[in-house]
């Protein structure tokens, strides 16, 4: 290091170099220049601590929709047939999205502060999110074949028609 780098004054007495602790600082110490310098660390510190909180703020909300892609190809993985493991895995894509709606504010709630605000942008992005892998789990109980959307499978509550007429006749056997 070069001597120009370090500039000592002297011109201070040796009282205003002490610490309330009656320790000598090093030469050329200034508890102004320390106090300066602690702010500008705090405000850096302060200022990465909100960058961190606003960015997991987003990584949450967008968390179901980044997983959309991989719950496609799980559905795909799971096949088109009616049985048990494409049905559970149908359920789980359902209610997971339901109970992540009903819990929206609790799951914000660590993540809220003055730097993140109120987060209303994040919630409807996760609500659409979430909203997004309910409308895959009912497009694949279409395609299973399991969602009643065809008037044939309600015939059982349309109304039989009445006779409108009776016939007797006795049949005779030649």
């Amino acid at each position: 290091m070069s001597l120009s780098q370090w500039k000592l004054d002297y011109s201070y007495s040796s009282k205003s170099c002490r610490t309330s602790d009656s320790n000598f600082n090093p030469p050329g110490f200034y508890s102004s220049a320390a106090t300066i310098q602690h702010t500008a660390d705090a405000e850096r510190s302060a200022d990465q601590h909100e960058h961190l909180a606003r960015k997991r703020a987003w990584d949450t909300a967008m968390g179901p929709a980044k997983s959309l892609p991989m719950n496609m190809f799980m559905m795909y993985m799971a096949g088109g047939g009616v049985s048990i493991f494409p049905i559970m895995m149908v359920g789980m894509m359902l209610f997971r999205p339901l109970k992540a709606l009903f819990s929206v504010n609790s799951t914000f709630k660590p993540l809220e502060s003055p730097a993140t605000g109120a987060m209303i942008i994040h919630k409807l992005i996760f609500c659409l999110g979430n909203l997004g892998a309910i409308g895959l789990a009912i497009y694949k109980v279409h395609t299973m074949g399991l969602l009643p959307n065809t008037p044939s499978d309600w015939l059982e509550f349309i109304p039989q028609p009445g006779r409108a007429q009776y016939s007797i006749i006795d049949e005779v056997f030649i």
